[in-house]
C-alpha cells in the first residue's frame, strides 16, 4: 500500500529553528523551549524503529510499571489487539486534544503501512511540533486525519488501568486511585503526567510509593556517584533501591501511606481536599 506524502504549510519557519540542538537540562515547566525542544526527538526515536519494522511501546521516564504492558498489547485474544496504534487517556476533553485525547506519553503502536505512513508525516511536521510546543497536538491531529485517510485503528485506553496526572489530580477520579494505593486495583502503568516540572513529579511519585532512586544519584548524578560511592559499585546497587523510598510531601495529593501531617499543595491545587481522612 502506497500513499502521497502532504507537505507542511509552515514553510515560514527557518530549518535551523526546528530542532537543530537537543537541550542538556531538563524543562522548567511544561510548554518551555526545553520543553519543547525534546518533542522532536520523541518523534524521531518512535519513527526510526517504526520503519524498520518492528512494533514500538513508547513511554516517558516519569511512568512506572505496576504490571508488565507488554502482555496487554501482545495477547492476541484482547479485543483490543486489532487496533494499529492505543494511546493513554490523557484526560484532556479540550479541542485542542480532540477527538482521541491521546496521552503521547504512552502509547503502542503496531508495525505496519498505515502506522509508518503515520510516523513519517509527523517527521516532516517539526515545524508545526515547534508551534504548538508539543507533538501531542500535531500528532492528535494527524491521527483524526489518517483514521479517514487510511483507515488507521486508533484506540484510547482505559484510565482504570492506564491512570496518569490526570486521575492523581482530579478529585472526580479521587476513589480509583484510592483503590491503588490500598491495593484493591492493580493497574498496568501509572504516569505522572499533568505536573508542572520535575521538582513535584518526584515529590508525588515519592508518596505514591513509585520512586526507587537514592538520593546520591536522584539529581543526575547517575554513573558519577557510583564512581566516588565509599564503596566499589555499579551504578544500580548505588543508585537503585529494591524497595519503595516513600516519603510525604502532602496531605491532599494521593498517597500509600497516610500523609495527614503534610502541607497542602495549595501553589499546585488550592481547593485541595486531604486525600486521608
Amino acid at each position: 500500500m502506497q500513499y502521497t506524502q502532504p507537505t507542511s504549510s509552515h514553510n515560514k519557519t527557518k530549518p535551523s529553528q526546528i530542532f537543530e540542538q537537543m537541550p542538556e537540562k531538563e524543562a522548567g515547566m511544561y510548554g518551555d523551549k526545553s520543553f519543547t525542544a525534546m518533542m522532536w526527538s520523541k518523534v524521531v526515536t518512535v519513527q526510526l524503529v517504526n520503519r524498520l519494522g518492528h512494533d514500538v511501546l513508547f513511554q516517558d521516564v516519569d511512568l512506572v510499571w505496576y504490571k508488565n504492558p507488554l502482555e496487554f498489547f501482545h495477547d492476541k485474544t484482547n479485543p483490543l489487539h486489532d487496533f494499529d496504534i492505543l494511546f493513554q487517556d490523557d484526560g484532556a476533553r479540550s479541542l485542542r486534544y480532540a477527538p482521541y485525547s491521546a496521552n503521547t506519553g504512552f502509547y503502542y503502536v503496531r508495525n505496519n503501512d498505515k502506522t509508518k505512513f503515520l510516523f513519517r508525516s509527523l517527521l516532516y511536521l517539526g515545524d508545526m511540533v515547534l508551534s504548538m510546543t508539543s507533538h501531542q497536538q500535531a500528532l492528535g491531529a494527524l491521527l483524526d486525519e489518517h483514521s479517514s485517510l487510511t483507515g488507521l485503528r486508533v484506540k484510547t485506553l482505559s484510565g482504570l488501568d492506564f491512570p496518569g496526572g490526570y486521575h492523581y489530580h482530579r478529585k472526580k477520579e479521587i476513589e480509583p486511585m484510592r483503590d491503588i494505593v490500598e491495593g484493591r486495583h492493580v493497574p498496568y502503568i501509572f504516569h505522572m503526567s499533568w505536573t508542572t516540572n520535575k521538582k513535584n513529579k518526584l515529590l508525588f511519585l515519592k508518596q505514591m510509593g513509585l520512586w526507587y532512586t537514592n538520593t546520591l544519584c536522584e539529581n543526575g548524578g547517575g554513573v558519577g556517584a557510583a564512581k566516588i560511592s565509599k564503596e566499589e559499585s555499579t551504578m544500580e546497587s548505588s543508585c537503585c533501591s529494591a524497595e519503595p523510598l516513600v516519603s510525604c510531601h502532602y496531605s491532599d495529593k494521593p498517597s500509600v501511606k497516610e500523609c495527614k501531617d503534610s502541607p497542602k499543595a495549595r501553589s499546585i491545587d488550592a481547593k485541595g481536599k486531604p486525600f486521608w481522612k
